[in-house]
């Protein structure tokens, strides 16, 4: 039957609002009107004649056109009314409007502005036109991709499965394709070259390329889905690209891969990457507020210089949370954690590290920093990684504001020079030290260790500064200096389980430290050179243990379990108070000194010279349970000292060619100066009030 009566109604066209007529064809009076060489603009339908006026519609009932060639060459608009199926070929050169039907070939979307909608497309789709618009429209098992050459043109809510190569490919600028569908393409399954294109709330699966795919400039990826393509997620390699709010799962390469510069990477879950979760390649990039879990490879890697990844979440990833080879590079507000390597790994240069809220139970370190330069500030919890919390291995870092516990190794290892570390709240509970230190210039100040299971601090750099530092409850020392010219200053070293301070290396400082009930030493002296400054020892095994050459001076050692002072080589002890321990002082090293010294109340001896050629000069040596003063070494010289009260002698003496002289010995328990040692000179003392003699010499 075939219908050939027209309706006046008022269309709205893309081009604007104008009335046109309405006509009725079928399967066969639409020949009457379409051609392959265009649309009649004089047709006859049932006998009348017709005109073609722009703005006209086109109904076509329901059936199956074969054959079709159709050149849309005016403005008019198509209309299917049920199931119409057109098996050929739709070329639209002017700018037409589709809508309904069903097309068993190719549609050409040549003319600007034209509009199909709500059509199934067995076959291929091409756009050339500007302005163009696909909403709501089915293409299935094409050969060839949706191919968009056309600027402006807009590919909405529309279904694309089975491409034999990509599912959408855009070469014209400003393309807006959104809200599609579009799996099982052999290619990418949208693949843009065109500058300033927006791909937005797409679903993307099983391509066997890359779910998107983009090298021009200017690119937005908003909201997509992609899962299971065969590429990487998303392929970005274009400049300033926009990729936001994209979920990103079980893609086989890269989840989302970028190497155009300054591309913005914001708000996208990424998991279950056959590689990186993330990776950046192009410089001046910045990722922010995303979700990286669980990939094969890398949560983020970076590769591009300046770039930044900041409120950012890295879990469970195969290596490390972050790997960053790019100079200049900062991470923010990140949390990096459960990574079967490092939680945040960085080479390059001038790597900023600013609150890094947790960097914890990764497989190596929380953060290993290869590169010079690093600055880390507010690293808030680095926490049982299997090895070291902080792990510095570049020059001139940087660290302020760091807090590290229970890591399988080192809370913080550094082996870089010029190291500055300040204000550690707390770095305990590590397996071994809380602080590792080995390379030289370092400052570390203003530090918290305890509960490590070796020491609290280690360093082994030549010219290390150690300052301002709680050290406690460690298992190790407190604090173990190897390295020389190292400076020790204003802390407290207390409850260690072996030193409260080691030094080994030559020429070290120690000044102002508390060392106080540790097992062993409060300060322990093997380094040649030392200096101790107005330091107290107290409650310790010996309060200050020296076994090389070293000066102490106005410091105070107490109440501890053996010597106040346990002096193995040769020490130099002036203006100091020793007082309450087990012994006093021993000097077992030749040439030792003891000066202008209070050494009194001790259980044993006061002072106790082993060593040749010692002098003990102007020292108040009292109330002691032994000896006040003993002298076994040849040569010592005993000059100006008071000697009152100790349980045994004031001064003993056995030293060969001893000088005693201008002392002072009274109220002792037994003699007030004793001497065996032959060639002794005793001259000018004065000893009263002692128990068995004065002055006796044998």
């Amino acid at each position: 039957m075939k219908w050939g009566f027209i309706l006046f109604i008022g269309m709205s066209l893309l081009t604007g609002s104008s009335y046109g007529a309405e006509y009725i064809v079928d399967n066969t009076t639409y020949l009457q009107v379409f051609t392959p060489d265009g649309v009649q603009g004089t047709f006859t339908l049932n006998g009348t004649e017709y005109t073609l006026e722009d703005g006209d519609t086109f109904t076509f009932l329901e059936g199956i056109y074969d054959t079709v060639n159709m050149v849309i060459n005016r403005t008019i608009s198509l209309v299917a009314s049920g199931a119409v199926q057109l098996n050929g070929v739709v070329d639209a050169i002017a700018p037409s409007s589709i809508t309904g039907f069903s097309v068993n070939g190719t549609v050409n979307l040549r003319g600007n502005g034209c509009n199909l909608s709500s059509t199934n497309i067995t076959g291929t789709l091409n756009i050339t036109g500007n302005s163009s618009r696909v909403n709501d429209s089915r293409i299935l098992n094409p050969a060839s991709p949706v191919m968009v050459s056309g600027d402006n043109v807009t590919i909405t809510s529309s279904y694309i499965n089975g491409s034999a190569s990509h599912g959408i490919l855009v070469n014209g600028r400003n393309a807006r394709i959104q809200g599609n569908n579009i799996t099982n393409s052999n290619g990418s399954g949208i693949l843009i070259h065109g500058e300033g294109c927006l791909a937005e709330g797409n679903t993307i699966y099983l391509s066997r390329g890359d779910g998107i795919t983009s090298d021009a400039d200017g690119t937005s990826i908003i909201r997509n889905s992609l899962s299971f393509n065969s590429g990487d997620g998303i392929r970005s390699s274009g400049n300033n690209s926009v990729i936001t709010n994209n979920t990103v799962l079980r893609n086989n390469g890269t989840g989302i891969y970028s190497s155009g510069k300054n591309a913005s990477i914001k708000s996208n879950t990424v998991k279950y990457s056959g590689g990186d979760g993330i990776y950046i390649a192009g410089n001046g990039s910045t990722v922010q507020g995303c979700y990286v879990q669980n990939n094969t490879k890398n949560g983020i890697k970076i590769t591009g210089s300046g770039c930044a990844v900041s409120s950012s979440y890295t879990y469970y990833n195969g290596e490390n949370g972050i790997y960053s080879t790019g100079d200049n590079t900062s991470f923010r507000y990140v949390d990096s954690s459960f990574n079967a390597r490092n939680g945040i790994y960085s080479s390059g240069k001038n790597a900023s590290f600013f609150y890094i809220t947790s960097a914890s139970y990764n497989g190596e370190n929380g953060i290993l920093s290869t590169g010079e330069s690093a600055s880390m500030q507010i690293i808030l919890d680095v926490t049982s990684n299997s090895r070291n919390g902080i792990s510095s291995l570049g020059d001139n870092a940087y660290m302020w504001f760091v807090e590290v516990k229970k890591n399988g190794m080192n809370g913080i290892y550094s082996s870089g020079k010029n190291l500055y570390l300040s204000y550690v709240k707390n770095a305990t509970n590590n397996t071994l030290s809380g602080i590792n230190s080995t390379g030289i210039n370092a400052r570390i100040l203003d530090v918290t260790v305890n509960l490590n299971r070796g020491n609290g601090i280690y360093s082994s750099g030549y010219n290390t500064t150690i300052a301002y530092f709680e050290a406690f409850n460690n298992l190790g020392n407190g604090v173990w200096i190897s390295g020389g010219r190292s400076y020790i200053v204003e802390g407290n070293a207390t409850s260690n389980r072996q030193n409260g301070v080691m030094v080994n290396g030559h020429d070290a400082i120690v000044r102002s430290v508390n060392a106080t009930d540790n097992t062993a030493s409060g300060i322990a002296i093997y380094g040649k050179n030392a200096i101790i400054y107005n330091c107290t020892a107290m409650k310790n095994t010996d309060g200050v243990y020296g076994t090389a050459t070293f000066k102490m001076m106005l410091s105070r050692t107490s109440a501890n379990r053996n010597c106040g002072v346990n002096a193995r080589g040769t020490a130099t002890i002036e203006q100091c108070t020793v007082y309450g321990n087990r012994y006093g002082i021993y000097a077992g090293g030749a040439n030792s000194v003891i000066y202008s010294s209070s050494v009194s109340s001790n259980r044993g001896y006061g002072v106790y010279a082993a060593g040749s050629s010692a002098t003990i000069y102007r020292n108040t040596v009292q109330s002691n349970g032994g000896d006040g003063i003993t002298a076994r070494g040849s040569y010592a010289k005993i000059y100006y000292n008071t000697a009152n009260s100790n349980r045994g002698s004031g001064i003993s003496s056995s030293s060969y060619r001893a000088v005693i002289a201008y002392n002072r010995a009274s109220y002792n328990s037994y003699y007030g100066i004793y001497s065996s040692g032959k060639r002794t000179t005793i001259a000018k003392n004065i000893a009263t009030g002692n128990r068995k003699r004065n002055i006796r010499t044998v």
